[in-house]
């Protein structure tokens, strides 16, 4: 009662309010047209609680101009609260407009404005069926047309003429001599197909002859509603069943009628189903309705209502209870079991919230999602529902986070990092002065770790910034010698994460040259091998400062980063005495190691440098000329001393590049070559470098010289002619 008069007194507030401000009124709707020979009758509905006096309605022929309505005027003003309106003698085949407005005092509303057709020739069909319409016309030459105007045949002095367009949409006999009668079946009617069908005669352009073809729908699923909160007994309820029939042309009226199912007692008044003084025998009972059209069509039936003392929904839950779930992707997630307290039983279903709005996902109390992926991590909301008043609902919301292994998917090192810069390269090279940067694009949840690794050692994690799913990092400083085979490896703890390997060539310039002798003494005619060891790359190329006659071998060892480099000199005459320049070289610079030669004094240098030759020697000029076994045994130990000290500066060399940690692989032992030979060519040839070969490139013991003859056959060359030398010595000795 409250509410009432609540409701009473916001209308009559709005309507003085309307008043005093001058706004006009609503217009009239649902503007309907039933024919009855030629006759049309009006209806229309009048908006409420606005203060309306009059409606004003107007009639419009589209051929001939405004129909006067009422003694000699154009419109007819009819008083609240009339609002039908009959026009008669219209004239048959015409499209009429009728045009109703509303007025309040000195206030009018806008127009509502309505197309029809006269004819008593309707014809019903609903959507998507097959029609037969039929009429006859007065005319010999003549074209039927249907709503949108085109042709669907023309007759012409007793003769048919189809439009060949139309002939799957409509049918008709060809060949019939009865030309005054139309007879054509409209094939699957749809909305476009609805409206006036004619005869239009070719000399005066008037519709001889017509039809109208309403295209309708069966009566739409009818929504049961109740009015009342909560039941109780002794309380009245109200049911109200609610349905609608979609009709073409618009202005053709529906009629529907209303049915209840389930309740033993009660008054319908239209679609309105009352029962009075609930009693506890009433709960329980199912009330369901169902619309009839004018046409006798029923639709389906409606939702059921049940009666009794209902409430909720109260306490809802999830169980388990979280309100973040981890899920691994590919995995099942659930179930989740929503409940609430309700009376009936509540509607339930769950969301996910997609974008900014919320999908259906189930209809049940129970979340399951088989094989869950990445895409569908996010907010899934259990929804829960009044079945008999849906502004009664209560939520909760879980948020499911699907984690998955890392993946890499580009990869780009470079001392600059571009924004939008991503190469997929395997193999880089840079020099050894290069901070070298990271950047990864990598899909993983949650982060992951970054790891750089060799076959033997395994760095720290490296620190990286995140930049959406880009990973932006710096390697440690590498050098040359740390060239090599790299594994980056990203993992989170979920499978085994993912990893590239890429080959990095660290570019240096020549260092660390390992020498065996850098003071060397020699008599005239003496020949002495030179030795040496370099760290460089690319391979360098080695050359004489001074001219010896003789070209350097370079000797690429296990890594592509260390070479051994062979040469030899010949002492001609005390003019070749002095320091001798090596100049070392690759594209990143150079480097210029110096070997002096200087006369040897057999008696000061078998005593100062080495004391048992000296010793020997003292002896072998006491005892004479007889004994010189002993003076070839120290002149083979000689020889035998210097392949020991370079043996002996290789392993020391090994020992201290197996100490770096940088290092991707261990370094093999140096096999010594000390030998070599004189060269029959003009000292005036150059020497040139080959290109260094890729770091791909299986390691191989073939020697690489710096001139034109093979390293193979210089090798073997110059064990040959050591050897003989080294025969012809002890023989004559």
């Amino acid at each position: 009662m409250e509410l009432n008069h609540v409701f009473i007194i916001l209308s009559v507030d709005l309507f003085y309010m309307m008043l005093a401000t001058g706004q006009p009124p609503d217009p009239p709707t649902d503007v309907r047209i039933d024919i009855i020979n030629d006759t049309a009758i009006v209806s229309w509905i009048i908006p409420s609680n606005q203060g309306i006096n009059w409606s004003v309605i107007q009639l419009y022929n589209s051929k001939e101009g405004d129909v006067y309505l009422d003694q000699g005027r154009k419109h007819k003003y009819l008083r609240f609260p009339r609002s039908s309106f009959e026009i008669a003698k219209l004239k048959m085949c015409s499209e009429y407009y009728v045009r109703i407005r509303c007025k309040r005092r000195s206030a009018y509303s806008e127009f509502t404005t309505q197309k029809f057709w006269m004819t008593n020739k309707t014809f019903t069909a609903e959507i998507y069926e097959n029609v037969a319409i039929t009429w006859r016309t007065f005319s010999d030459i003549y074209a039927v047309t249907t709503p949108t105007k085109s042709v669907i045949y023309a007759v012409q002095l007793g003769s048919l003429i189809s439009n060949s367009k139309e002939m799957s949409k409509y049918k008709f006999d060809q060949s019939t001599t009865d030309v005054s009668s139309i007879n054509i079946t409209v094939i699957s009617v749809k909305q476009i197909d609805a409206g006036l069908y004619g005869s239009v005669d070719a000399g005066s352009v008037d519709v001889k002859g017509c039809c109208v073809l309403v295209v309708t729908t069966r009566p739409m699923n009818p929504i049961l509603t109740i009015k009342a909160e909560r039941p109780f007994a002794n309380n009245s309820i109200t049911f109200t069943c609610n349905s609608t029939v979609q009709r073409w042309p618009e202005y053709v009226p529906s009629k529907l009628s209303y049915q209840y199912f389930g309740n033993p007692r009660g008054y319908t008044n239209g679609n309105k189903l009352i029962l009075k003084s609930l009693t506890k025998s009433d709960t329980g009972i199912d009330v369901s309705c169902q619309a009839t059209d004018d046409r006798g069509k029923a639709s389906n039936m409606s939702n059921t209502v049940t009666l009794g003392q209902y409430y909720g929904p109260d306490i809802v839950l999830v169980k388990p209870e979280y309100t973040v779930i981890n899920v691994t992707e590919g995995s099942k997630l659930g179930p989740i079991h929503c409940t609430a307290d309700c009376y009936p039983k509540c509607i339930f279903n769950w969301k996910y919230k997609k974008s900014e709005h919320f999908e259906l996902v189930h209809l049940n109390p129970i979340l399951t999602v088989t094989d869950i992926k990445r895409n569908k991590a996010g907010i899934y909301r259990c929804s829960v529902v009044h079945p008999y008043d849906i502004t009664f609902m209560r939520k909760v919301d879980i948020e499911v986070n699907v984690q998955y292994s890392s993946k890499i998917r580009e990869l780009l090192l470079s001392d600059k990092i571009e924004t939008n810069e991503w190469s997929n390269a395997t193999v880089y090279s840079f020099s050894e002065d290069v901070n070298l940067k990271m950047k990864l694009s990598i899909e993983s949840n949650p982060d992951p770790q970054l790891v750089l690794r060799t076959s033997l050692i395994t760095f720290p994690p490296l620190r990286y910034k995140k930049r959406g799913i880009a990973f932006l990092s710096e390697l440690p400083s590498l050098t040359c010698i740390d060239s090599g085979n790299y594994t980056i490896q990203a993992f989170n703890g979920i499978k085994y994460g993912d990893a590239r390997t890429v080959n990095l060539m660290i570019y240096c310039k020549p260092r660390n040259v390992i020498s065996n002798f850098k003071n060397i003494e020699t008599k005239v005619n003496g020949t002495e091998d030179i030795v040496m060891q370099i760290v460089a790359f690319p391979k360098p190329s080695v050359a004489w400062i001074r001219s010896t006659g003789f070209i350097w071998m370079v000797q690429k060892d296990r890594y592509d980063y260390r070479y051994r480099i062979y040469s030899s000199i010949h002492i001609n005459s005390k003019n070749d005495f002095g320091e001798y320049g090596i100049h070392v070289c690759n594209r990143f610079g150079c480097i210029v190691e110096n070997i002096t030669i200087t006369f040897e004094d057999e008696v000061g240098a078998v005593t100062n440098e080495y004391p048992r030759i000296f010793a020997a020697g003292i002896t072998t000029l006491v005892i004479g000329l007889i004994v010189l076994i002993p003076g070839t045994i120290f002149v083979i130990c000689k020889c035998l001393r210097t392949i020991q000290k370079l043996s002996a500066a290789s392993d020391e060399y090994i020992e201290v590049h197996r100490s770096n940690p940088a290092v991707a692989e261990p370094y093999s032992t140096l096999q010594s070559q000390s030998e070599s030979r004189h060269l029959q060519e003009p000292e005036s040839r150059s020497l040139q470098e080959p290109e260094s070969r890729s770091l791909q490139e299986p390691s191989n013991d073939t020697y690489e010289e710096c001139g034109m003859t093979t390293a193979v056959d210089i090798y073997q060359n110059v064990k040959e002619e050591s050897s003989f030398r080294m025969e012809h010595e002890c023989t004559v000795n």
